[in-house]
């Protein structure tokens, strides 16, 4: 073989070009599809590694002075010598049908290794001349991008696409740990980096320049000086054959169902859940005022199915006053006795409803009790962040003794004393990176699977505590989720299945969702949905102001198999007769909208609710989320108004409209087995009617067993003709179809 000639690496399904001279990706291909990944002149950057010059700063290395590499039958080697005296060594090698990379990095005597990144994909371009190309990632539980060589923009950094996309963060970045890049309908490849402990890494994919760049980021766990970085995981990139995210989805999703984080069992396996919030709870609240008189809006709350709703109240009931922007409790003596209201958990009581203490779970006041405890065990990060997150706040590390300790003591004494159902943390470790440089808490330096396993080890204390404290289980919740934590929360709250009628972590693609060139997908619910946690989404607000986009949101938060949640973090509760809602007493300014109540929405409300605890609970709640069937649906055009947000936000008080689908439609399979089809028809007084054909295959149907259709709604069940049979769906109502079959 020439120097010059790339080397070659084959499967069935896709194969590689490498460079001899760098060790750089010239070309990576579909051969299913006949795909080229790599469309535009790749740069020749093999990999980059990151030095730590001092705790917090950094420099990359990413030139060479000779290359080596070596081919057999088990793939290529490189190996690679810098003038510092650092050596890296790659393999790629075909695993599985796929294509694997593994790297590691030797460094020099007294070198301090902080990333590897590596493999550098760059030069990626439109996938196909007949079909969108799309980007399906797991940032903030799922997003898709449609044809990103157009929308992204090579800078600023939060234009490019996602640049930097930390795992695990479920906030700004990566709650799984794949991708998938695809041309619609035709084909296209899955990334992939398949570990099982669960490192910090990252998964990034951006424009830079004229192409797109995918790329893989490694963080080390223990920054030793002279240390080697083995990354102890390869990263695969495998060809697409459908051209859709649900076939990446399935693939990772057999991968997942073999890790630590599903090894505790499905929801309706296990015996550790909370059945109340499983069975009972038709919706919530989040952020209802925790110490002044709100009583008669929860019994308005109550009223509206009759049956429980799960309230997490405000976070301003501790003895020390707290909120956005007005300081947090520091050590015990802050803490309690605590000032919430009686009348509310009276009535919390009265009701047979639940609730939950909102607490910013790693803020503590260094002005305050124990300020030196305080201060010497808080969280340090890197001057170099790598994500849209600044991660501002001072956070406090759970790798020490000082926070776990207190987390225990404060749930438990919220639990036993002020009888709280369930405990919900906010600013917590799906908030921020995994990683501590602090180098005299007695943890290592770096971060990865260590930082996941300290914060595990503090829920599973803190629940123990807080059950002993109770007598029974105890619930604990936390903002946005990820992976890894799976089996240590039960629920927690997001706000991206409501966008753009919320903020947050899709704050960054706003633009592009009203634009119609991104929308949030299930993929976390398709993936993990049967192995919980409960997702608490919605956003919602009762008023009509609020718009009628508010229906698509409700709808698709209850058929994703979501807790809808209404929502009085940044505004006030609904005008309740002569009562006000007063913004003097809360714990975020806002201008005060003491808007009527929309009966229209309380009775979409009780539908939802009803469905979730009633005839669809099975599916909604224990189901396995399946694909959906093809539809051909109207489009509606529905209005929405945003003030349920911090005013020094550019988007408060933002009114447009949106363009969506008539019809909400999903798929699932209850424990038992039955297959439901669910729908939602958003129209306000017109009825739709819509074919439904069963795909014996896809559902896999024998071809000649007998089919048994049952159309299942609040109001009762009747028996369908199977075959090409329309479906009626009425304005605003969740509609089942169960199918059952018998050979």
């Amino acid at each position: 073989m020439s120097r010059d000639e790339p080397i070659r690496l084959s499967t069935k399904s896709i194969d590689v070009a490498l460079d001899p001279a760098t060790g750089a990706v010239l070309q990576v291909t579909n051969r299913l599809r006949n795909i080229d990944l790599v469309r535009f002149a790749p740069q020749r950057v093999p990999w980059r590694v990151e030095i730590a010059d001092g705790v917090c700063s950094t420099r990359w290395i990413e030139n060479f002075k000779a290359v080596d590499q070596s081919v057999d039958t088990n793939g290529v080697r490189f190996r690679w010598s810098t003038d510092e005296g650092l050596v890296v060594e790659a393999t790629i090698a075909t695993q599985d049908q796929a294509l694997a990379f593994g790297i590691v990095a030797h460094a020099a005597p007294g070198m301090v290794i902080d990333k590897i990144e590596y493999p550098i994909l760059t030069g990626i371009g439109d996938l196909s001349e007949k079909a969108d190309s799309i980007l399906a990632h797991p940032q903030g539980t799922g997003f898709l991008f449609r044809n990103p060589l157009s929308l992204f923009e090579p800078e600023p950094l939060r234009r490019q696409g996602l640049r930097y996309s930390p795992y695990p963060e479920g906030f700004n970045g990566s709650t799984m740990q794949f991708m998938a890049y695809y041309a619609e309908g035709i084909g296209g490849f899955m990334m992939h980096a398949p570990d099982p402990a669960g490192d910090m890494k990252w998964l990034n994919f951006y424009k830079e320049v004229a192409a797109l760049s995918c790329t893989f980021m490694h963080q080390m766990p223990d920054m030793r000086p002279g240390a080697d970085f083995d990354v102890p995981y390869p990263v695969t990139i495998a060809a697409l054959s459908e051209g859709n995210w649900y076939e990446a989805a399935e693939r990772y999703k057999t991968w997942a169902q073999g890790q630590p984080w599903t090894a505790q069992g499905t929801l309706a396996e296990r015996e550790d859940v909370a059945k109340w919030l499983l069975d009972d709870v038709g919706f919530s609240t989040f952020g209802i005022n925790a110490s002044r008189d709100r009583a008669r809006w929860l019994d308005r709350f109550h009223s509206i199915t009759g049956k429980p709703v799960f309230h997490v109240l405000g976070v301003n009931w501790p003895k020390e006053p707290t909120g956005y922007g007005r300081g947090h409790p520091g050590g015990r003596d802050d803490w309690f006795p605590a000032t919430f209201s009686e009348e509310n958990l009276r009535t919390i009581r009265k009701n047979g409803d639940y609730w939950a203490p909102f607490e910013f779970d790693l803020l503590l006041d260094a002005g305050k009790s124990e300020s030196e405890l305080v201060v010497a065990n808080q969280l340090q990060l890197p001057d170099e962040k790598y994500s849209f997150d600044s991660y501002r706040f001072a956070f406090q590390c759970p790798a020490t003794d000082y926070l776990p300790a207190l987390h225990a003591w404060r749930d438990a004494e919220l639990t036993g004393t002020y009888g709280a159902d369930a405990l919900y943390y906010d600013i917590s470790a799906n908030n921020v990176l995994m990683t501590c440089r602090n180098p005299e808490h007695g943890h290592p330096v770096g971060g990865g699977s260590w930082m996941v396993e300290a914060y595990a080890r503090m829920w599973e204390n803190t629940g123990t505590a807080a059950a002993e404290a109770k007598g029974s289980l105890v619930p604990q919740g936390a903002e946005m989720i990820s992976e890894l934590f799976i089996p240590y929360l039960h629920y927690y709250q997001a706000r991206a299945e409501a966008s753009p009628l919320s903020a947050f972590e899709a704050d960054f693609f706003r633009d592009w969702i009203l634009a119609g060139q991104v929308e949030k997908i299930p993929l976390f619910a398709y993936i993990y949905h049967e192995y919980g946690p409960v997702r608490m989404d919605g956003w919602g607000k009762l008023s009509r102001e609020a718009g009628d986009l508010w229906f698509w949101v409700a709808s698709r938060v209850a058929l994703w198999g979501g807790l809808f949640e209404l929502n009085y973090e940044f505004s006030d509760l609904e005008e309740l007769e002569e009562l006000i809602d007063d913004p003097a007493d809360h714990y975020a300014d806002f201008e005060s909208r003491a808007y009527e109540v929309d009966p229209d929405k309380v009775a979409f409300v009780r539908e939802i609710a009803n469905a979730r605890t009633g005839f669809a609970r099975d599916w909604l709640v224990y189901g396995t989320m399946l694909r959906p069937l093809p539809l051909d649906v109207p489009r509606l055009t529905l209005d929405y108004h945003l003030y349920n947000l911090a005013q020094r936000l550019p988007h408060y008080d933002e009114k447009g409209s949106l363009e969506v689908d008539q019809v909400i439609h999903t798929a699932w399979l209850s424990p038992d087995g039955r297959l439901g089809f669910g729908f939602v028809n958003m129209h306000p007084t017109e009825e739709i009617r819509i074919p439904l054909e069963i795909d014996r295959p896809r559902c896999r149907i024998p071809e000649h067993a007998s089919i048994e259709l049952t159309r299942i709604t609040g109001e009762g069940q009747d028996m369908i003709t199977p075959g090409s049979a329309e479906v009626v769906l009425s304005p605003r109502q969740v509609t089942f179809i169960e199918l059952q079959y018998s050979a």
